[in-house]
């Protein structure tokens, strides 16, 4: 799968973390990112009065977003979509399509400062849902360092950095290996500093019983990962790393992050245990609510 990243839709509920977001956004001129489309979608309740719903606050923040992103040398639409009861994944995965975007930005979190909240309820239904590629920023809350006890949001990391180090989660399944496609071609085009690979041998696998038969399984893992690694150019090949581990694939990729100073996950939304009904599988729901780091999710292919 080769993917372009130059026309990005960015969700944005106009709250706090839409803040961040668009302070991010310049950094992603670092992906090929020339253009983004400013989404914010309005629900307006039914109350059977005949009064007209103000929307002038919000086009006027979008106008305001668009200035400050223009002087950053993008070149920016905005797109307020407003009506009773609009639901806000859908008007969003409907404005990518008619936008017609390369893929799609969205915080882990809106509104809610609530702590036990790891991702948003529009966030998880984007992820679920979504034909085009999902680049996911991790935003988390913090106490005020003045001392104020209040609750403020801020990027667990920068965009800026997101390039530095890569890590690709692949289970060697058609949407795992469209991710990777994905990889290849940012490396290729020299935004990539370094690539890792990391493969988990899931603790269900009877030949973990064997270790004759792990011994096998690992090295067939090895060979292919191998193969992925020599593909790669000049820049990055000898430097990439492989990581082969056993156990719970989502905790395992977390894991990985984690140990490794990753600065980007990249997988697919679907793994082997591919359901045509369900956009996203559990593992990548595991990696989405869990990782510190922003995660770029590629779909399935589908009809």
């Amino acid at each position: 799968m080769k993917s372009t990243f130059v026309h990005a839709l960015v969700a944005l509920d106009q709250s706090d973390s839409s803040e961040l977001i668009v302070d991010s956004l310049p950094q992603f001129k670092k992906f090929g990112t020339k253009k983004v489309t400013l989404v914010t979608v309005v629900s307006v309740p039914f109350t059977g009065e005949k009064e007209e719903f103000k929307t002038e606050k919000y086009s006027k923040k979008l106008a305001e977003y668009k200035s400050r992103l223009e002087k950053e040398g993008l070149i920016v639409e905005t797109d307020l979509r407003s009506g009773t009861y609009f639901y806000a994944p859908t008007e969003i995965l409907t404005s990518a399509k008619e936008k017609d975007a390369d893929f799609v930005i969205i915080g882990s979190r809106g509104q809610s400062k609530v702590q036990e909240m790891l991702l948003g309820s529009t966030a998880t239904e984007v992820l679920q849902r979504s034909r085009l590629p999902v680049f996911l920023l991790n935003i988390d809350i913090k106490l005020d360092s003045e001392g104020s006890g209040e609750r403020v949001l801020t990027l667990t990391n920068s965009v800026d950095n997101a390039l530095n180090h890569v890590m690709h989660a692949t289970d060697f399944s058609e949407t795992a290996d469209r991710a990777f496609e994905v990889i290849r071609h940012l490396d290729q085009e020299g935004k990539i500093g370094k690539i890792s690979f990391v493969h988990v041998q899931g603790h269900h696998a009877i030949a973990l019983k064997d270790p004759l038969s792990r011994e096998e399984l690992t090295e067939g893992s090895q060979k292919r990962l191998d193969e992925m690694r020599n593909s790669l150019s000049d820049k990055t090949r000898n430097d990439a790393e492989i990581i082969i581990t056993f156990g719970t694939p989502g905790k395992e990729i977390i894991q990985a992050i984690e140990e490794n100073d990753v600065s980007l996950i990249v997988m697919g939304s679907q793994g082997k245990g591919f359901v045509h009904e369900f956009f996203l599988g559990g593992v990548s729901t595991k990696v989405t609510r869990f990782s510190k780091v922003p995660v770029l999710l590629i779909p399935a292919k589908r009809d």
